[in-house]
This record gives C-alpha cells, sequence and structure tokens, in this order.
C-alpha cells in the first residue's frame, strides 16, 4: 500500500532524534565533571536509568497538563540530586544539560537519509511538544532544517499533541485536509491517537512493541519507502 501525501508530518524526539543517546552522553559527561561519581557509587551502571525513569514521569505530567514548563525545567534535576542524596548545584547542571544536549547530532537509523529522499518529493514538517529553544537548535544541529517547511511546536500553537487542535492547526500551516496528510510518530498516544482523532493517516515507528492504533507500524525509518516513495 502505497500514497502520495500532500504533506508529511514528523514527531522529532525518539522519532528521527536519538534522544536517548544524545542525553544519555550528556548525563554522564556532567556527572563525571560534577564529581557525582563518589556519591553514585552503587548506582554507576544504572545513572542514566534513573534519570530517564525521573524525566519520562515529569514529561509524562508536563504532557497531561499535570505540571508546566517551567516546573518540568525547575523540577527535573533538583529531583535527580535529591534522589541520589547530592548537595551540589542542581541549576548549573540543567543549564549545561539545556546546552549541551540539543547540539548532539546522533540521529536514529535511517532518518537523515529518509527525511533527505522524502523532502525532494513532499512538503515535510516538524510537530513536537518540545522547548521550542531546544528543538529550534536540535534541528538547526542536524544538519536537517531545510529539508522542512517549518517546525510546528507546542509553544506556538497553545496546545499539546495528542490535542486534536495541534493537528488541525498542522493541517492549516500545511495548507491540506486531513485525508492529504501523514504523522510519523513514535508514540502510541501524543502522536498516533492524537493524529488519527484528526482524521490524519498514522505510521507508527514502534520499536518498543508498545500497543498501538496505528495500521501501518514499522520498526526501522527506512521502511517509510515501503508507503510513501
Amino acid at each position: 500500500m502505497k500514497f502520495s501525501p500532500k504533506a508529511i508530518f514528523f514527531d522529532w524526539d525518539h522519532t528521527l532524534w536519538d534522544h536517548d543517546r544524545n542525553a544519555r552522553e550528556v548525563i554522564l559527561d556532567l556527572v563525571d565533571e560534577f564529581n557525582l561519581t563518589n556519591t553514585l557509587e552503587a548506582y554507576q551502571n544504572d545513572i542514566w536509568n534513573r534519570f530517564n525513569v525521573l524525566n519520562n514521569q515529569l514529561w509524562d505530567d508536563y504532557q497531561s497538563k499535570k505540571i508546566t514548563q517551567l516546573e518540568l525545567r525547575e523540577s527535573r534535576f533538583k529531583l535527580f540530586f535529591s534522589e541520589l542524596g547530592y548537595e551540589g548545584d542542581s541549576q548549573k547542571f540543567s543549564s549545561e544539560f539545556l546546552y549541551r544536549t540539543p547540539r548532539k547530532k546522533h540521529m536514529l537509523g535511517g532518518a537523515s537519509e529518509i527525511i533527505e529522499e522524502l523532502a525532494l518529493k513532499y512538503p515535510l514538517y516538524i510537530l513536537t511538544n518540545g522547548f521550542e529553544d531546544i528543538q529550534f537548535v536540535k534541528v538547526e544541529a542536524s544538519g536537517l532544517k531545510h529539508c522542512f517547511q517549518s517546525i510546528i511546536t507546542s509553544q506556538e500553537v497553545g496546545t499539546q499533541k495528542p490535542d486534536k487542535k495541534f493537528f488541525e492547526y498542522a493541517l492549516k500551516r500545511a495548507d491540506c485536509l486531513a485525508h492529504e496528510a501523514v504523522m510519523v510518530g513514535d508514540h502510541p498516544i501524543a502522536d498516533i491517537h492524537g493524529a488519527e482523532n484528526a482524521g490524519i493517516r498514522s505510521i507508527h515507528l514502534n520499536l518498543n512493541n508498545v500497543e498501538s492504533t496505528a495500521q501501518i507500524q514499522i520498526k526501522h525509518l527506512m521502511e517509510l519507502r515501503d508507503y510513501v516513495l
């Protein structure tokens, strides 16, 4: 089954940009630079896992509107330091993390190649709930900015995926109807359910075999060639 959409919407983090690899490298570098390893003797092998669980929970709270973006930013490393029993400067750690991480360039397998290919044929858009200032830096650093018509953020729209209003806003920006667009993402709720609820066909990059309502599920981005190239 192949189709020729009028626009293709992509999530960014965990779909194109390798969030876990990039963030992990920065976290472990900072842990070393801040001499946290002495505090973490028993936890050196799972520092990243501890942060990742905490960070994912806070992002879930943010996306469900339990906390604000500012609360997420301000509390993330305070909680991380508290969990590890460290009394250091969590604000400085946070600032370094927010500066370094978006400048990392690791992409998921096939991301750069497939985006360069698709951009020759279709208008591409990024739809993201990530912090606007951070996402712009990530896309610029990736070397793929020229492939996208625009980066549509939750701050610009005034609401987050999976809100139907977010996708309706994206459709208006892309000047197309719901049945003329395709959404590619990794999150079963924010990306897949949100798109489908707006009448947009979805393709789920389902790397972790989570439950999904998407009719099309892929394990590698190059599989998009089977559907839209």
